[in-house]
């Protein structure tokens, strides 16, 4: 063998150690990796398959009920903006449409929860 072969062989063999240890962690990142992405993948699939098969009725209750809300909230809102331009003998009519609607929301609520059930 020539010198230049030579030392390019002890050149490698120096380094060799370290980039097999290099190597091999690279690999088992890329293993770790790939298994928390595949168990992440198959836990989304899983619970998007659970949920389609049982519905929650609880959700759909809460819902209506969080829909009733923002209306009565918006109402309340158009109300006082009604109010602040009005006299004060118009407040107490607004005051008392705004509570006869929540009344109304209340019972349609009540009512579908029972319908629910």
């Amino acid at each position: 063998m020539s010198q230049e072969k030579v030392d390019a062989y002890k050149k490698e063999k120096k380094g060799r150690k370290a980039r097999l240890a290099k190597q091999k962690r690279n690999v088992k990142i890329a293993k770790i990796c790939s298994l928390v992405l595949l168990l992440a993948l198959c836990s989304f699939a899983g619970w998007r398959v659970y949920a389609a098969k049982h519905p929650s009725e609880t959700v759909s209750a809460e819902t209506t009920e969080d829909a009733s809300i923002v209306e009565d909230t918006v109402d309340t809102e158009a109300t006082e903006e009604t109010v602040e331009t009005e006299d004060e003998s118009t407040t107490d009519t607004a005051d008392t449409e705004a509570s006869e609607e929540t009344t109304e929301a209340d019972e349609e609520v009540e009512d579908s929860a029972e319908d629910a059930n």
